[in-house]
């Protein structure tokens, strides 16, 4: 399983450097990246929150590369009376495109499982 995702802004092209871009994205698109997050997270029963990027990976080029986003692994059931969370990281690629005000996510490959033999 590998997740992509596409967010789009009219403010990237505003933006004065990179990292200001990457994070107005981020900040406007805070429920998308929590969904998309929660795709990996919820391997765990979790739901990803409170989403942080913690630095761009640098690279010669700003088109694409990686970032590394700390998030809460919130844990809930109601029956159980549970209500948890975990701080966990991950590494995404990113692919960028300021001219067309998009920025697109691709998360890690995680194999999936093979269905068991009866």
């Amino acid at each position: 399983m590998q997740e992509k995702w596409v967010f789009k802004s009219e403010n990237i092209k505003d933006a004065k450097d990179f990292r200001s871009a990457l994070s107005c994205v981020l900040k406007e698109n805070k429920n998308e990246l929590e969904i998309f997050l929660s795709l990996y997270a919820k391997l765990d029963g979790a739901l990803a929150e409170n989403v942080k990027l913690i630095e761009p990976i640098a690279t010669p080029q700003l088109e694409s590369g990686y970032i590394s986003l700390a998030f809460n692994k919130s844990y809930y059931n109601a029956c159980l009376n549970i209500n948890e969370s975990d701080l966990d990281k991950i590494k995404l690629a990113y692919n960028f495109k300021a001219d067309e005000g998009q920025l697109t996510l691709t998360g890690p490959d995680i194999p999936e499982r093979e269905p068991d033999d009866i």
